[in-house]
């Protein structure tokens, strides 16, 4: 259940995604992993009229934009992840530790929440993120010891 206060962080989320991108975009897919001692914040988005996704801690080279504005921006990002998983604590609801947002320019929006104890998890942050990207985005990352952990990760899973 949705509570005012959840409403209110997702229009901040929003909002606060929306000022990170410099330039026009159509869609944004993020992940949020909020822990109780570490948080990572990343997403793509694409520009209008084009295929590929910019991934967001590009942003400052990229499009020539101050690193110290875009980390201030971001840390506003994970200030606000971690009051929403605040939001869910207070409302005795299940606490996530990880999430997927998809936000349309349209302000359509959709959120996967994760309860995974990441953790416990046998794979990396690193590995994570591969997985995820290719999963979301269907692109293998660039560095090869990743890229070949990808390929053995998708051969097990086809296995099964």
């Amino acid at each position: 259940m949705d509570t005012e206060k959840m409403g209110e962080l997702y229009q901040q989320i929003a909002e606060g995604i929306n000022e990170i991108i410099p330039s026009a975009w159509e869609k944004v897919i993020l992940y949020a992993e909020i822990l109780d001692d570490s948080s990572e914040v990343f997403f793509y988005f694409n520009p209008p009229q084009s295929e590929g996704y910019i991934y967001s801690h590009n942003i400052p080279e990229h499009f020539h934009v101050s690193e110290d504005v875009y980390d201030e921006l971001l840390l506003q990002l994970h200030d606000s992840f971690e009051e929403l998983r605040d939001e869910f604590k207070e409302n005795n609801q299940d606490v996530w530790t990880n999430l997927t947002l998809q936000l349309k320019m349209n302000g359509k929006f959709s959120i996967k929440y994760d309860y995974e104890d990441v953790l416990q998890s046998q794979y990396t942050i690193s590995q994570r993120k591969a997985i995820w990207v290719y999963e979301h985005l269907g692109t293998y990352p660039k560095r090869e010891s990743v890229k070949t952990f990808l390929e053995q990760y998708i051969q097990s899973k086809s296995e099964h």
